[in-house]
């Protein structure tokens, strides 16, 4: 176990001598996560881990529904039975990783009764938006992941990050005397690659 121990210790600092930009955030830490590591350092993405959590994101954006936390399925939504079915949500917080140019991965969960809408912005920049694929008569398992990627995304660390979204249904799922809505599922996690330099 000792040994274990001090190879971990001696590859930690072997890291921080040879790539000085590598950021590490402690397992055991404030934030109780895993090292990050800098894809230009040994060539890992950032997993964007302070976006996963909801208290980072604005979730009440003035002219549009306000938004909620999913604690079951761990993903950002709206509550379609309190909030309009017509009206976009919105969620937002800033880019916390230095600035520069991205591929982005976002995932939606997809649902049976209905087929919602996405929207991200990066600053101004529209970078994606979607619609999610039907999987109703499908063999596909509710609130599967789905996702999406962009490349070339430059990003300015501070940067507005606006996630934008849309309840849908598409009348095929019965509920109580109408059918049921989709609830435009997403998850926070949202990641951002480095791309490497030419």
């Amino acid at each position: 176990m000792n040994s274990i121990i001090i190879l971990l210790i001696t590859y930690i600092w072997l890291i921080n001598v040879l790539y000085p930009e590598t950021k590490f955030i402690h397992p055991f830490g404030e934030e109780k996560q895993m090292a990050v590591i800098t894809k230009k350092a040994v060539g890992l993405p950032y997993i964007s881990n302070f976006l996963s959590d909801p208290e980072k994101w604005d979730l009440v954006v003035e002219g549009f529904s306000p938004a909620y936390y999913d604690k079951d399925r761990d993903a950002m939504a709206i509550n379609t039975i309190e909030q309009p079915t017509d009206q976009w949500a919105a969620a937002t917080t800033s880019f916390e990783h230095p600035t520069g140019v991205y591929t982005i991965r976002f995932t939606s969960l997809l649902e049976s009764d209905g087929e919602c809408s996405y929207v991200l912005k990066i600053g101004s920049e529209k970078v994606l938006d979607f619609q999610n694929p039907r999987i109703y008569g499908k063999d596909s398992a509710e609130y599967a992941p789905h996702v999406e990627e962009v490349k070339n995304i430059t990003i300015e660390k501070g940067g507005l990050i606006q996630v934008k979204f849309l309840p849908h249904s598409n009348g095929l799922v019965p509920e109580g005397d109408g059918f049921g809505f989709a609830r435009a599922r997403w998850k926070s996690n949202i990641e951002f690659i480095p791309q490497q330099e030419e």
